[in-house]
């Protein structure tokens, strides 16, 4: 795998849910050997969606996205032998990732309290969506519902209008990393104490206490200040040039501004040509810009309208204001700064379709760079696992199959 910086390290992931999905993936990327355990069916995020009608795995984009470089085995969950099997490979592996209601293991034996009794170094990792514990512990959720009750929803949007969530599953990435750290963390303290443990992870705590809500909301989290909602490209605090701040439309597409502070306006005002705005009584500070933003607006959209992203993109460079032009996803992967890195890569599924697919998103200075592995078929490597981790023979293999166990 990647990098070997958690080889040998053997993970289950029993997921079926995204945030788990991408820890597990992440922990792939770290050099950990991830083996997912799906129902007979597969995991439903097999058929999530499929907007490619040229894919010809039969798996969702978003599977194949999420399960790069994982082994697939199945197993009957359902049935005493099938969790009796899986209890068995929890006790030679390091690593669980799980996503089902509080208590459900339990039931069933697999609980942590259970397994560690024969591996007292197993680390479970249980992401759910409100943790395990607390009056909402076993909610039904969606992405919808965790930016509404984390506070996020409430800030986005115009001011007269209800609010807005960002687009795409953000909460259950979130998630997926803050479990990914975590984790990484458990298997450190393993090192020093040779002692497993459980960790309980909320998405709506991940999403709540993220970097990006805690940034702008602190003042409302802290101290109970007032966090509304203002107009676009304006600000509040007044720290954003309001008319330079958004998406413009221009020749070839879009591009997007953020200038912040009023030492932005030297800057902008020079990239556009029109110094003699820096001198005009109406634009001499940050409150008669503001008052007079309409017109400032017009003439920066003039100067945008006849200029290509690029042509804009590397006048921004020059001039020191933060833009960058919005790429269209098929864009995306011919950006050359991606393709200097070698960040996409070519990826061939077992079925022998070849997939654009993206790579690691950070390097180990004495590792090279690695080569991307594929999303497993269902049960692609069933009994190739039971064989080496539970030293199963071939006819115990085929006896669990013919019992509908795997």
């Amino acid at each position: 795998m990647p990098y070997g910086a958690l080889d040998e390290i053997i993970v289950l992931d029993l997921s079926d849910r995204l945030a788990a999905s991408f820890c597990a993936k992440t922990l792939g990327l770290y050099g950990c050997e991830v083996i997912k355990v799906e129902p007979l069916s597969g995991d439903p995020l097999r058929k999530w969606t499929n907007s490619n009608p040229g894919n010809q795995s039969g798996d969702s984009p978003l599977f194949l996205h999420l399960n790069a470089g994982k082994k697939s085995i199945t197993i009957n969950l359902h049935e005493t032998k099938g969790q009796n099997t899986l209890a068995a490979l929890m006790k030679v592996c390091d690593v669980v990732i799980e996503t089902h209601k509080p208590g459900h293991l339990n039931k069933i034996g697999l609980a942590y309290n259970q397994i560690k009794k024969s591996n007292a170094s197993i680390i479970f990792t249980s992401i759910t969506p409100y943790g395990q514990t607390g009056p909402y512990k076993n909610f039904h959720y969606d992405e919808l519902a965790l930016f509404a009750m984390t506070g996020a929803m409430y800030r986005e949007g115009l001011p007269d209008r209800e609010p807005l969530r960002y687009s795409g599953e953000i909460a259950q990435y979130f998630a997926g990393n803050a479990a990914a750290a975590a984790t990484t963390a458990a298997l450190f303290k393993r090192t020093l104490t040779g002692h497993g443990d459980w960790l309980d992870i909320s998405i709506q705590e991940c999403m709540a206490g993220h970097p990006h809500q805690i940034g702008r909301r602190a003042p409302f989290i802290y101290a109970g200040e007032p966090d509304p909602r203002s107009q676009p490209r304006t600000s509040a605090s007044g720290a954003r040039e309001p008319y330079a701040v958004g998406t413009f439309r221009c020749k070839d597409g879009y591009f997007s501004f953020l200038p912040l502070g009023p030492r932005m306006w030297p800057n902008i005002a020079k990239m556009i040509n029109r110094e003699d705005l820096m001198v005009d009584p109406k634009y001499n500070d940050t409150i008669k810009r503001s008052e007079n933003r309409e017109k400032l607006e017009a003439i920066f959209q003039a100067w945008v309208d006849d200029k290509t992203r690029e042509e804009i993109f590397q006048a921004v460079q020059a001039a020191g204001v933060p833009g960058s032009p919005i790429l269209r996803p098929e864009e995306v992967h011919k950006n050359e700064q991606f393709q200097e890195r070698g960040f996409f890569q070519n990826v061939s599924h077992p079925n022998g379709q070849t997939l654009r697919m993206t790579g690691d998103p950070f390097r180990f200075s004495n590792a090279p760079t690695s080569s991307i592995k594929a999303a497993p078929k269902l049960s692609q490597n069933t009994n190739e696992v039971l064989r080496k981790l539970l030293e199963l023979s071939d006819a115990q293999i085929e006896m669990l199959a013919m019992e509908n166990i795997i």
